[in-house]
């Protein structure tokens, strides 16, 4: 799918960015403003797609309520030649997967920033009473000097409020297998909780290199996720302090009654703990 020099309502293609499998991200150019955008859309053979088309358009009707520095902006949602697309602010910065797949000791001095602004994002995200749903290091992009932003809004529902909020909402089993909580495996009730519970799983990858589970299909991985022993941080990197052990260990409970209630709450004590013994830098990573 190649439209460089062509375009989507007034903006100019540029550069065709990433491909997938439903979908793609170019960059485009906005002559009125003289910006640089980006343009989501659906691939030609999901342009019609019901639930593609949903999602497409539900993260706009998500986006379009937020105003954070780390999460990203999204301007427009239209029709160009019979295909959808979005209008975001052009940040063009590799999601955290990409720091992972390059190596610990690559991003290790990172740790710190990533985690705060992570959970600064997903607090902000909790106030506005939405809950994200799929937690992942794929879908914060970021980028050293340039900061975090939080993208993937398709499967975010919006919290309940007063007495409803104490029984969250239910769903069917939605997320990422690696990272999906709990309660949203068995369709039971979802609420802040279940993002922490997916930010941790985040958390103890970037700090060992692998999610807490892994198996050899989903059904086993996701059996993991709702009754497996919560792995020990510190067995797989010796580097990191009792209290951060803690923390993600809170995170990753079965029970969301035994987490932090939101990641508001969750950032108080990412910005006060110490993440590791030895503080890693650019030249030393400080090993696991």
């Amino acid at each position: 799918m190649s439209r460089a020099d062509e375009y989507f309502g007034k903006y100019r293609i540029v550069n065709v960015v990433n491909v997938g499998q439903t979908s793609a991200l170019f960059q485009g150019y906005d002559s009125d403003t003289r910006q640089f955008v980006g343009i989501k859309t659906l691939q030609n053979r999901f342009a019609r797609d019901r639930t593609q088309l949903s999602f497409l358009k539900w993260e706009y009707e998500v986006a379009k309520t937020l105003n954070h520095e780390r999460i990203i902006k999204i301007y427009e949602f239209s029709w160009d030649k019979q295909l959808p697309y979005l209008v975001m602010e052009w940040f063009p910065e590799p999601n955290v997967k990409t720091l992972l797949n390059g190596g610990y000791d690559n991003y290790a001095y990172l740790v710190p920033q990533i985690f705060r602004e992570m959970t600064e994002s997903l607090g902000y995200l909790h106030s506005q009473k939405w809950v994200h749903r799929d937690v992942k290091p794929d879908n914060f992009l970021f980028g050293e000097g340039k900061g975090l932003k939080m993208i993937d809004f398709a499967l975010t529902k919006k919290a309940k409020k007063g007495f409803a909020a104490m029984l969250g909402f239910r769903s069917k089993a939605q997320g990422t297998a690696s990272y999906i909580a709990p309660e949203q495996i068995l369709s039971k009730s979802i609420d802040p909780r279940s993002d922490v519970y997916s930010l941790g799983c985040a958390f103890f990858e970037l700090l060992s290199g692998r999610p807490p589970y892994t198996a050899n299909s989903v059904q086993e991985l996701l059996q993991k996720h709702v009754s497996a022993q919560i792995p020990s941080i510190t067995a797989r990197n010796h580097n990191v302090t009792p209290e951060m052990a803690n923390l993600i260990y809170a995170m990753l409970a079965k029970k969301s009654d035994y987490r932090p209630k939101n990641c508001t709450e969750l950032y108080k004590h990412i910005i006060s703990v110490r993440i590791f013994k030895k503080t890693p830098t650019r030249e030393n990573s400080g090993g696991m």
